[in-house]
């Protein structure tokens, strides 16, 4: 069983990538992108990423600027099935999922139905064992299932090395805590993700190398990332702690605008 993406229309139309197995794909003007484009501007460097563990495959917006469409819907995350258009400027993928072939008396091919292998998992959270859909794999699955993940969601579990102090934002993939890190006394923020679908630990730690490349942007004007690591199942980064506003809190406080001096001067320290 395998999921494709398929490129319709933009730069790199009529080009295909497959995944027969647990991965994360990187959309958006990085060069450290999976599908770079560099040239349309209405990606972000880091716009979205899809991680994949066939026939699931689930799409998270990485905070865009003008956001990630599938067929035609602005979305923040979603759970993408055969057919879906992922869209975006010139750029139009298509996912597609396909069923291992069997052969029938006659000699023939013909394609099975799609659909997914009930596999054994245990919950990285909870320690409790369930089935799930997933790929067959050889070495043992985890995930996060759905009560812990709602209580990850309200209340992280605490990170080693870390002291929790209080809850500065919540998302549909995880929240981030303010903290103290303990060896050296300093505020820092702690990012929490939630896998969305069963992994095995090769798996994940290839979804970690893939976050810390989305992460690790070096720049006087951004906020640097520290560390990053998992934790009862969660995926956790680390990053510098700015104790300030925001701009959009900033344009609220001013009647939901800026003056254009101010935004302009905002824009180029970026």
């Amino acid at each position: 069983m395998r999921v494709t993406l398929r490129i319709l229309a933009g730069p790199y139309s009529g080009r295909e990538f497959t995944f027969d197995q647990h991965d994360t794909f990187l959309i958006g003007r990085s060069d450290s992108a999976h599908l770079y484009l560099p040239e349309d501007k209405f990606f972000s460097r880091h716009h979205c990423l899809l991680e994949i563990a066939p026939p699931r495959c689930f799409l998270r917006d990485l905070g865009s600027t003008n956001g990630t469409f599938v067929n035609g819907e602005k979305v923040p995350e979603a759970h993408l099935v055969s057919g879906d258009r992922i869209q975006g400027g010139q750029t139009v993928l298509e996912v597609e999922v396909h069923a291992d072939k069997t052969v029938t008396i006659d000699g023939s091919e013909t394609p099975t139905l799609t659909r997914p292998s009930i596999v054994m998992v245990e919950c990285g959270n909870c320690g409790r064992r369930e089935q799930t859909e997933g790929s067959p794999q050889d070495e043992p699955m985890t995930f996060v299932c759905e009560e812990c993940r709602e209580e990850l969601k309200r209340r992280p579990a605490p990170v080693p090395g870390y002291e929790m102090i209080k809850m500065l934002g919540r998302g549909g993939m995880g929240c981030v805590m303010l903290a103290r890190e303990e060896a050296s006394g300093r505020s820092v923020a702690i990012k929490t993700l939630l896998p969305e679908v069963a992994v095995t630990g090769q798996s994940l730690r290839r979804f970690m190398r893939e976050i810390d490349v989305a992460a690790a942007l070096d720049h006087p004007n951004i906020v640097r990332f520290l560390a990053s690591g998992t934790n009862n199942g969660a995926v956790y980064l680390v990053s510098e702690f700015v104790d300030g506003s925001d701009a959009a809190r900033l344009a609220d406080a001013q009647g939901g605008r800026l003056p254009y001096a101010q935004a302009i001067d905002i824009v180029a320290q970026a």
